[in-house]
């Protein structure tokens, strides 16, 4: 391995690996899998590769809904490790989701209201923060 082709970092590799092992259990090379989520061929190479420190929520997401496993498993290999780690409900809903923004909005203002209700003491400043 050169320099150059170094992960960025344990959890970049540890993703790289995990999707590589589920792209060939399923026998799919690169460009098919890049097709399939609609992610760019050479983003999908660079992942694999652990070349990519801080992968993309919605990219993710397609890449496991290709390799039709869950997101959030993508999400823990991508380093995502705890619950303040992981995407907001925002980027969620615009990754699983094509809604327009406002729609977004909406939800998030809606789902703030739910959260404040059941967790009264949680920071509010999260989830901004977050989408």
């Amino acid at each position: 391995m050169t320099k150059d082709a170094k992960p960025v970092s344990e959890a970049a590799a540890r993703l790289g690996s995990y999707v590589q092992h589920l792209r060939s259990e399923r026998a799919l090379s690169l460009r098919p899998l890049a097709d399939r989520a609609k992610v760019d061929f050479s983003w999908l190479s660079r992942l694999e590769r652990g070349r990519i420190g801080s992968p993309d929520a919605r990219r993710l997401w397609r890449v496991a809904r290709a390799l039709d496993v869950e997101p959030a498993d993508m999400y823990l290999e991508a380093g995502f490790g705890d619950s303040h780690d992981l995407p907001g409900f925002g980027p969620y809903l615009r990754a699983k989701y094509d809604l327009p923004e406002e729609a977004v909005e909406q939800l998030e203002a809606h789902f703030a209201l739910i959260n404040e209700k059941y967790h009264p003491a949680h920071n509010r400043g999260d989830e901004a923060a977050d989408a």
